[in-house]
């Protein structure tokens, strides 16, 4: 066993790894962090963030590497022996006991910490730690009737109640308001006390560097970069990672795909085939569209394109009508689609490649593919299959296989050709960069390009700008919900807003 001392970091984690059987989610991570420091993390979306905070917090267990906490060897400790030992985290969505009092909900946690506390002992530890989350006057009210900012306070607090000498926020700041965030803000440094450790891992730009003393950055669950935060986010390499400009400039197009050109030019005068006008939408009290108007052209292929966290999976949601939205209208081929369910959508000719990939692991390649052609007649599905396995030739190699035994770009090839088994007119295809190696990246545009060639309209959500940029006839940047910057791709290109706005420097 070994003693702590003075020198010894409060955290040492060394070849961090896990693995999901073909997938490296974390790859031989090391993280040091002293006492009472504040240690942001970020990085692309799929880059590993969520699995990191799962093995500190003990949720996840590692495939690889051996993690000391205050000089102990805790790499095999169940989460709840973690938090007895000092570990508290928060998670991105908040998960109170909906029908006890916030008071209610710290209880929970003192007592599976010191089960024989004193009861007045505990219930000023409780006002203690409710005033310091600005929940004092709340302490009564049920978890379920809180709004969502006092609902990430009490996800603080609760972490709180276990008295963490490393508390794991995880991302935090998501789905709130300028002014809310300020008020977190606040919050954080106020818990920046010199004693306790932090760990903020955020897509809230503004948070890591207002918060945080370091930034780390991963990507593909590796570390891309280390250092004081306001160095790091100056970092070019990091702002490549970001906006998609470390992969190679896509082929240009060449003189033969020219007719392409005025397939676009002729839709000038068309009717959109798809509109959405002044859309409103979220997830219960979450905020995360806004105001949004947008339209896609019969032939056009349209990039959405912002960093993670921005509004852009809550707008394919919305589009395929997954998601409900609050306010505004969306038309379909003239059609008002807005209250028509996900399968009536789908119906009219609007397929969604979704992020994740959402492979049926009990079926074969192919009866995923077939599952999305239910409804055509044999020899349509052999003609849709045909062309899915000219696209992507290594689904028909694999054809009889488990969907989900395939590599990561493999399985996303395959829910690529399922969204257009379904012979769409309108294809939204979600992140599908998510966790892909870059040589995978590039086979997958590539046989977007050719989909784009033939005149197939498409909604490409995407946070690698460059890669969409490379595709997209037009591109939207949405921020925080909201669309900030438009234009064709040589437009956004050159606007020195770019960077500002993924990295939260925007005035």
């Amino acid at each position: 066993m070994t003693i702590a001392t003075d020198t010894t970091p409060l955290l040492d984690a060394v070849g961090l790894g896990k693995r999901y059987g073909g997938l490296v989610a974390i790859e031989s991570l090391d993280i040091r962090l002293e006492k009472g420091r504040v240690l942001g993390v970020i990085g692309p979306n799929g880059a590993g963030k969520s699995t990191l905070i799962g093995l500190l917090g003990g949720a996840i267990s590692a495939s690889t590497g051996r993690i000391d906490f205050e000089g102990r060897d805790i790499t095999g400790l169940p989460a709840s022996e973690r938090a007895r030992s000092g570990i508290g985290r928060t998670y991105q969505i908040p998960r109170p006991f909906l029908d006890m009092t916030v008071e209610e909900n710290l209880a929970v946690g003192q007592f599976s910490l010191t089960p024989f506390i004193a009861t007045s002992t505990a219930a000023a530890e409780r006002r203690d730690i409710l005033d310091r989350c600005g929940l004092g006057g709340a302490a009564h009210v049920k978890a379920r009737d809180l709004p969502l900012l006092r609902r990430k306070r009490l996800e603080v607090a609760r972490a709180l109640a276990l008295k963490p000498k490393l508390l794991l926020l995880d991302e935090v700041g998501a789905g709130l308001i300028d002014s809310e965030v300020s008020e977190l803000i606040a919050l954080i440094q106020s818990l920046n006390d010199g004693e306790r450790s932090i760990i903020v891992i955020e897509h809230v730009i503004r948070i890591v560097k207002e918060c945080c003393d370091d930034l780390m950055v991963i990507n593909f669950g590796k570390l891309l970069a280390r250092g004081p935060t306001t160095d790091v986010l100056a970092s070019d390499d990091v702002a490549a990672i970001y906006l998609g400009t470390s992969h190679g400039a896509a082929p240009k197009t060449s003189s033969s795909e020219t007719p392409r050109a005025n397939v676009i030019a002729s839709t000038a005068g068309a009717e959109p085939l798809l509109a959405l006008d002044g859309v409103y939408a979220g997830y219960g009290q979450a905020r995360v569209i806004h105001d949004l108007s947008l339209s896609v052209m019969p032939g056009q292929v349209v990039g959405i394109l912002g960093s993670n966290g921005a509004g852009k999976t809550t707008l394919a949601h919305v589009i395929s009508r997954a998601l409900p939205i609050t306010a505004g209208r969306i038309r379909f081929d003239g059609e008002d689609i807005t209250r028509l369910p996900p399968h009536a959508v789908a119906a009219r000719g609007i397929a969604h490649c979704m992020e994740g990939r959402r492979i049926f692991g009990s079926l074969s390649v192919e009866e995923n593919l077939l599952v999305a052609a239910r409804r055509a007649d044999t020899a349509e599905r052999k003609a849709r299959l045909a062309r899915v396995y000219a696209l992507f030739p290594v689904l028909a190699e694999r054809r009889n296989a488990p969907g989900t035994s395939m590599s990561g770009g493999q399985q996303q090839a395959l829910a690529i050709g399922r969204a257009l088994m379904a012979k769409p007119r309108l294809v939204i295809l979600d992140e599908i960069s998510l966790g892909l190696a870059p040589v995978m990246m590039d086979r997958l545009y590539a046989a977007l390009a050719e989909l784009k060639r033939e005149g197939l309209s498409m909604l490409v959500v995407e946070q690698d700008i460059e890669r969409a940029l490379d595709l997209a006839d037009v591109a939207h940047i949405i921020n925080k919900g909201r669309i900030t910057l438009s234009g064709p791709p040589a437009v956004l290109r050159a606007d020195e807003r770019l960077r500002h706005l993924y990295f939260g420097t925007e005035e």
